[in-house]
């Protein structure tokens, strides 16, 4: 062999050698799989103690006539909003003119001081502005929003609102078109047509609160301009208005703009009716309104309630946040989360300066309507028997909630704090309820749920009556009552 290839030889024995005496590789360490995450949906969430709050309190002053104005800066964002409120609303509208008010709050709005209805409509969109109004049971309000270096100018087209309203024949009737469209749209929902009769049969149809403030067919078709500029001057006048202003806006400058624009605004009171107290009811029938061929049936439960500013307010609007404030309530968990019955239901305190109502409506699937309403009077027998600590705390921190919600936007702020001006509560109020509810007890809930008497309680139920009615007087339910709504 040659000599280099005995060398190659040589030089690969060794290592051959050495590749069998190397011991073998040790078996791979094994693999340990990280722990997965919690699951944060494993268990109810963690109740954190609330954040204290305390809600703002209103700059109060008044014009050189004497109305009241409350001022909430906010100069956050540059934007604001003001809300103008009178006393008269459509507790005013004549007997067979039920709607007066509705209409001229529309017609309001289509014309004002030189300007015509579409110059109106151009201008406060050229400013970037918004006005808003209606009338209700109570009262009437106007609301302008807009940028802040709009103030001035959306000031004086409020003022030609409140002062100047040209109430046109033609702008009244094309108000009124609209008014009637909107109505027989929302005849066609359930939902509103149980609201709208079960107040009529509660409070009674010619009751200030029984009649509809957004009126009657009949009524809007009756009602002329005449009619409509008549309820404009019994209804807007100073005595009894409020103005309420919120955001990018201090008391120091808006006074005196308010003044040079509604200072002149001429004194007198809206002569308003008297609101008598609600008749009692007592084993009444259950009331269908047949709404041929309809998917839902729409529920509205109306029991004696408070008016504004009763002594078991706070109690019962904890105790009614419980029944059904919220989606996790006890009408929401049994009604929607459990039964699958509806998308949602609400229990609500509906309170007004002469009287009020506690109420639940709801849309429920026709083909459940029966056995949705055994399960809501058996929610309704409970809740008069009170809640639990853990409901206590939840309703109140919902109750809390709600507030802190409605102050979030300059318009919400405004329109918060109007409705305390305007009824004659002191800029107090709000922080004085809100520590009332925090205060509720336990064991005080249960007597102020007590108003939650099924006997004494006005049902209401519009549906298909061909498949709801057979279906109620299987389940017991034979006290049924046929009505057309108002």
């Amino acid at each position: 062999m040659s000599r280099s290839w005995a060398l190659g030889l040589l030089l690969c024995v060794p290592a051959l050698a050495f590749a069998r005496s190397k011991p073998p590789p040790s078996a791979p360490e094994p693999v340990v799989a990280p722990a997965p995450p919690p699951d944060p949906l494993a268990g109810p969430p963690v109740v954190l103690p609330a954040v204290a709050f305390v809600p703002p309190a209103p700059e109060a002053a008044a014009l050189t006539n004497q109305v009241p104005v409350w001022v909430i800066p906010s100069p956050t964002l540059p934007i604001f909003t003001i809300v103008v409120t009178v006393p008269g609303g459509s507790q005013l509208d004549a007997v067979g003119k039920e709607g007066t008010a509705a209409l001229a709050m529309e017609a309001m709005r289509h014309g004002a001081g030189a300007l015509s209805g579409p110059a109106f409509a151009a201008e406060v969109e050229r400013r970037g502005l918004t006005i808003d109004g209606a009338a209700g049971a109570d009262g009437s309000y106007l609301m302008l929003s807009g940028p802040s270096d709009q103030l001035a100018p959306g000031l004086d087209l409020l003022a030609d609102l409140v002062l100047r309203p040209q109430l046109k024949g033609g702008e009244v009737k094309k108000a009124r078109e609209l008014l009637i469209a909107g109505l027989q749209q929302n005849l066609a929902e359930p939902a509103y047509v149980a609201s709208r009769t079960a107040n009529a049969l509660y409070w009674g149809k010619d009751h200030p609160y029984g009649r509809p403030t957004d009126g009657t067919t009949v009524g809007l078709k009756k009602a002329a301009p005449g009619d409509v500029k008549r309820w404009h001057k019994a209804a807007w006048q100073s005595g009894g208005a409020t103005i309420t202003a919120a955001g990018d806006v201090s008391a120091t400058t808006l006074i005196p703009l308010l003044n040079a624009r509604f200072g002149a605004w001429a004194a007198g009171k809206a002569v308003l009716p008297s609101v008598p107290a609600a008749p009692a009811h007592v084993g009444e029938p259950i009331y269908l309104v047949d709404a041929p061929d309809s998917a839902q049936t729409g529920f509205y439960v109306a029991f004696p309630g408070l008016k504004i500013g009763a002594e078991a307010e706070a109690t019962t609007h904890v105790g009614t946040v419980a029944l059904g404030g919220t989606f996790t309530s006890r009408l929401n968990a049994l009604l929607r989360e459990k039964r699958g019955y509806t998308y949602g239901v609400r229990a609500a305190m509906e309170s007004m300066v002469g009287g009020g109502t506690l109420v639940v409506r709801t849309r429920i699937r026709t083909d459940v309507t029966a056995p949705a309403l055994v399960d809501l009077l058996g929610e309704l027998d409970g809740i008069r028997k009170g809640i639990t600590p853990e409901e206590l705390v939840k309703a109140q921190g919902a109750a809390r909630q709600d507030v802190v919600a409605s102050l979030e936007s300059q318009g919400g702020t405004a329109g918060l704090f109007a409705g305390y001006l305007s009824t004659g509560r002191p800029a107090s109020a709000l922080a004085a309820e809100m520590a009332a509810v925090a205060a509720v007890e336990t064991a005080a809930v249960a007597p102020a749920m007590g108003a939650w008497d099924q006997a004494k309680a006005v049902f209401v139920l519009v549906g298909d009556r061909k498949v709801i009615e057979p279906a109620l007087r299987e389940l017991g339910f034979t006290n049924l009552t046929v009505v057309v709504p108002p």
